[in-house]
């Protein structure tokens, strides 16, 4: 877990994979310390932008 957020990353693409079951879901490491979350190329939710990681209902 070199970036520290691979529990988090798990807990939320599981969330969504609740909401969208046939959704396809990937991961990039980054070394910057950002969390970012885009669907179909658009993004959602940055850490950086925001401060903090998602909560749940912010990605599903």
């Amino acid at each position: 877990e070199p970036c520290g957020f691979e529990a988090t990353y798990q807990e939320l693409a599981s969330a969504v994979r609740d909401e969208y079951p046939d959704i396809e879901i990937e991961s990039r490491l980054g070394g910057t310390g950002a969390f970012e979350i885009e669907i179909n190329g658009q993004l959602v939710f940055s850490k950086l932008e925001n401060g903090g990681f998602p909560y749940e209902k912010d990605v599903s």
